[in-house]
């Protein structure tokens, strides 16, 4: 279910919002592979501007990923702070800008999703392949063991006995 503000009302009596969400891990709608540790704690604080609102956002979240290499669970933090320009104007075309990147259009003040800038913030917080460790060693492609607990000299023995230089081994053989 989504957390909806409205950000008009809001303001009618309050000069900023400062509020604390929990929302449920379901309900931010990600794909299967976010598996939640627990529910995403917000803390939000928002001013009115000119041409929209500032927001700033911590939030405390984890999720169980699978390592890109290893194929072992591991618990990720993605916990972290956002700053954020809701405009009502939309950005006109051509060539966007770094301080672009920071501001998303507000197309409706009375119905602002939270959920869907929470679902949004962890998926770029996300690496595109998670790691266990910056050393994770992988999965070894011949005898499939996961390396980090059971090293193998599979490759090594597989490249001497691919290397163009085997068949002078079996030349050392015949003597």
């Amino acid at each position: 279910m989504p957390f909806l503000i409205n950000l008009k009302n809001e303001f009618k009596k309050e000069k900023f919002i400062e509020r604390d969400y929990e929302i449920p891990f379901e309900d931010l709608d990600l794909p299967s592979e976010y598996r939640a540790l627990e529910d995403v704690k917000v803390h939000l604080y928002i001013i009115k501007e000119k041409d929209g609102y500032a927001l700033s956002m911590d939030f405390k979240s984890g999720v169980d990923l699978e390592c890109g290499r290893c194929l072992e669970h591991f618990d990720m933090d993605l916990s972290g702070t956002s700053n954020i320009f809701l405009s009502k104007k939309k950005l006109k075309g051509g060539e966007l800008h770094g301080a672009d990147l920071d501001v998303r259009y507000l197309e409706d003040e009375e119905h602002f999703n939270l959920n869907e800038v929470v679902r949004e913030e962890i998926i770029i917080r996300t690496p595109m392949k998670p790691l266990c460790d910056e050393n994770c060693k992988g999965i070894c492609p011949i005898c499939g063991s996961n390396k980090n607990e059971n090293p193998c000299s599979c490759e090594a023995e597989e490249r001497r006995k691919n290397s163009p230089f085997a068949k002078l081994s079996k030349l050392l053989e015949n003597k």
